[in-house]
């Protein structure tokens, strides 16, 4: 079963002819430095000695189990920094207590210091040695276990009953795929969007990775023989009782409506208006409350001027509880609900309730010629010619491994990956801090100041601490000629010292989507295969998770394929939420009334509330899954900062004007020799996003 890390005990090292200082065992090294800095701890003494933060043996986040992705020991620190949630004052600059430390000078000079060792700060580092000299010395400190920020591997190792046999199991715990490939390199939104730049497909082309040439991710997957489908809960809290019924496999005609409708114990009224939403094609709604007259332009500006939830309420009758069957569903994509997300984004995106008589223009020549008050996500998807997408079985992170592959080749000690092999090729996480290296990448290291230089010759100070499951240890500091704060833009505002005002406000404008990615390796899948449910999805707000899958039978070219699909063999199971307030506007409130929730919910709370979902479906319909004897791991991927923020029209109006405009347009400008990169200064929640905003820091540093 699972083990929250949290309380996971330590080893101790057998250790022999070392010698000790304050209990901590050092070289001569480590002794020079402490006879030469008396005040020194051992730990800081062989901290120092060693060039770098000294992980233990065996370090290997990826098989990390319990509360992974940004651990309770990370969030603690982070909310002295940003503060508590604040849902009535979602732009406010207030921030937390902050952090200060007394720092111990670690006597390293870098040419660049990258706070965030996440797609951005990674790729700033590539960028950086492209306009500097490859030869330059970069250190990136991450305050995360592992480096890739939210493209996080989850790696599972699970033994096959069948063949005796260790399995290995791979899925994304953040970002899943690169999207929309072929719009990288082009602007998605004339004058209101971001700008293009070649960065993030030049990361590819550097990376060996070939959006053309891809290995292939089809695999046999579940058999359909074995007829597992996906299912509805309505949970007895909003229902009396506890219904469970076949996800919508009727053909898309009013019979089919029908017959799927009257399956589901939404009352009547409930019914006939989903089915208006789903089937009627001949009402203009538009015309119907305002009059006829209204252009397309004028009718999809109206769009952006509404929340979803609004426009099927107020324009379409929609019931309370009718709005059940759409409230999750624009979570993935705009981490936020039905409530909270604009109508015309919601109509770009292709959700229900916008037949062809609201005479609205087309999504492909909206994306095209650009619109004011178009999210960037509907845009993005829109637009011609937008693909390929593609992605490994471990999302994101396998892109930021080939990266740090090139950047420091001793940390891949099989020789360097290619774009199929990187799904199984061993890091060696003990050379990523290596001062052999030019650069390096320090985890379990959280900045908590920043001092720009004052002058043009000057070096700017940035200093951190140690964060470990016992809590925050040794405090450094390290210079460098220049900064790049490739972190979160509301982390940057309480960092870098003396930020002028507005730019504080600017970068404090947003909040990031709180979300979690379970994931859940299973010893086998019989439960599933005997209740054939392969997906469950509740209806309603009383239960938390939005929805749990089934996967078994992956594969990814030659170079990975776990195992067949037979029953009683591993799988892995995803179970995933965006927490909000689903009555909670703006959407930033809606965000930090989700983060409460996260901040509230032990691992117990989480892992029980996934075993409640699988009693209420899979137990209750020819299943026997028992957790002790069925799980073997669970890694909860808590991203209590998840996606940026991405600008909705009904709440951040600046959407309708010019980008330079913007928010994170005006917080992202550079400060003396410090620049800021991350996916917050574009507004928008993607690697290749990140990665430009890397590239474009890296040249708003001064010469």
């Amino acid at each position: 079963m699972s083990k929250d890390p949290m309380e996971a005990s330590s080893k101790k090292d057998g250790i022999t002819r070392r010698q000790f200082l304050d209990g901590v065992a050092i070289g001569a090294a480590g002794l020079a430095i402490a006879a030469a800095d008396p005040w020194l701890t051992g730990a800081q003494a062989a901290t120092l000695a060693a060039g770098g933060t000294a992980l233990p043996p065996g370090y290997y986040p990826p098989t990390s189990t319990g509360l992974t992705g940004q651990p309770s020991h990370v969030i603690s620190e982070i909310l002295k920094i940003d503060g508590l949630p604040n849902p009535n004052d979602v732009h406010s600059v207030v921030g937390g207590a902050g952090i200060s430390r007394k720092t111990t000078n670690t006597r390293e000079v870098y040419d660049c210091v990258i706070v965030g060792a996440g797609a951005s700060g990674l790729a700033a580092a590539k960028y950086y040695r492209d306009r500097f000299g490859q030869n330059s010395k970069i250190l990136l400190l991450d305050p995360l276990p592992d480096f890739g920020g939210h493209s996080h591997r989850n790696e599972f190792h699970i033994p096959d009953a069948t063949t005796g046999g260790d399995v290995m199991v791979l899925r994304n715990g953040g970002t899943v795929n690169l999207d929309s490939i072929g719009t990288w390199g082009r602007v998605s939104g004339a004058f209101l969007d971001v700008p293009a730049n070649q960065a993030a497909l030049d990361i590819l082309a550097f990376c060996g990775v070939d959006p053309n040439n891809f290995p292939s991710g089809s695999g046999p997957g579940i058999p359909s023989s074995f007829g597992l489908t996906s299912m509805l809960l309505f949970p007895s809290e909003e229902w009396g009782t506890d219904t469970v019924t076949r996800s919508r496999f009727e053909p898309n005609t009013d019979a089919g409506w029908h017959t799927y409708l009257d399956r589901l114990p939404y009352s009547q009224a409930s019914k006939d208006a989903i089915f208006r939403v789903q089937r009627d094609t001949t009402t203009d709604w538009i015309a119907a409350k305002h009059g006829p007259g209204m252009t397309a332009e004028e009718r999809l500006h109206l769009l952006t001027t509404i929340s979803y939830k609004q426009w099927l309420v107020d324009y379409l009758g929609a019931t309370d509880q009718a709005i059940h069957e759409y409230q999750r569903g624009s979570h993935g994509l705009l981490g936020a609900g039905a409530q909270a997300t604009s109508a015309a984004d919601n109509y770009m995106l292709g959700r229900p309730g916008f037949s062809a008589a609201q005479g609205l223009p087309d999504p492909e020549e909206v994306a095209n010629s650009g619109f004011p008050g178009i999210g960037r996500t509907p845009q993005m998807d829109n637009q011609t010619n937008s693909g390929p997408t593609r992605l490994w079985p471990d999302g994101n992170s396998s892109l930021l491994r080939l990266l740090v592959s090139k950047m420091i080749p001793s940390a891949f000690p099989d020789g360097a990956p290619n774009q199929e092999n990187i799904v199984a090729a061993r890091l060696d996480y003990s050379k990523l801090d290596d001062a052999a290296s030019t650069v390096r990448i320090r985890l379990n290291s959280l900045v908590f100041q920043v001092k720009p230089a004052q002058n043009k010759n000057d070096m700017a100070k940035v200093e951190y601490e140690e964060v470990g499951e016992g809590g925050p240890g040794a405090a450094y500091a390290v210079h460098a000629k220049h900064v790049v704060m490739a972190c979160w833009n509301r982390v940057t505002a309480r960092l870098v010292k003396d930020l002028p005002t507005s730019q504080v406000a600017d970068l404090c404008y947003a909040r990031k989507v709180p979300l979690i990615y379970g994931r859940a390796g299973i010893n086998n899948w019989r439960a599933f295969a005997d209740a054939k449910i392969s997906s469950v999805a509740p209806r309603g707000n009383s239960l938390f998770w939005d929805s749990f899958s089934l996967a078994a039978g992956a594969r990814f070219g030659s170079a990975y394929g776990p195992t067949p699909n037979t029953p009683d063999q591993p799988a892995t199971l995803s179970f995933t939420v965006v927490p909000s307030g689903p009555n909670t506007t703006p959407q930033l409130a809606a965000y930090e009334v989700g983060r409460q929730k996260l901040l509230q919910m032990s691992f117990q709370d989480l892992e029980d509330a996934l075993i409640d979902l699988i009693d209420r479906t899979v137990n209750t319909h020819g299943g026997d899954f028992d957790p002790a004897r069925d799980m073997h791991s669970i890694m909860l991927n808590r991203w209590n900062y998840g996606y940026a923020h991405e600008l909705t029209s009904v709440f951040d109006h600046s959407l309708y004007g010019p980008f330079k405009d913007q928010p994170q347009v005006r917080g992202r400008v550079p400060f003396q020799n410090v620049a800021i990169a991350n996916s917050d200064s574009q507004a928008f929640a993607y690697t290749h996003s990140a990665i430009q905003e890397g590239f474009r820091a890296v040249q708003d540093l001064p010469s």
